[in-house]
């Protein structure tokens, strides 16, 4: 396990606390919006600080999740269209496992900000 050297300051324990928080609601309750407020934390943070690497390990989850995202409805409409009968086992499939794990991944993100621990080690 990889424990960090300095302690992180409050404010930044707080700032990547947001972040996580905003890349959770990006999965769950506000997509969209949610990941534009994620793209203008950008500006905000400081180069290789706390928020900085769970901003950009949060952008990346989303990024991921739309991509998955868009390959099932792809793969739906290649095999049969909306109306199809195996278009609820594509979406039920999707939402009860790809889409689940995306949301526990954001879930440990915010637990790391909250200990003012980083995502990934570099």
């Amino acid at each position: 396990m990889n424990m960090q050297a300095r302690i992180q300051s409050k404010e930044q324990v707080k700032k990547a606390s947001g972040i996580a928080l905003w890349s959770i609601l990006n999965l769950t309750f506000l997509p969209g919006l949610s990941f534009i407020m994620l793209l203008l934390q950008r500006s905000k943070v400081q180069p290789e600080s706390l928020s900085a690497r769970h901003l950009g390990f949060a952008i990346k989850l989303n990024l991921a999740a739309a991509a998955a995202l868009i390959f099932v409805s792809i793969l739906m409409i290649m095999l049969g269209g909306f109306n199809s009968g195996w278009t609820w086992v594509f979406v039920i499939t999707y939402f009860v496992l790809v889409h689940t794990v995306f949301i526990v991944i954001a879930v440990w993100a915010l637990i790391r900000a909250w200990a003012g621990n980083t995502v990934l080690s570099k």
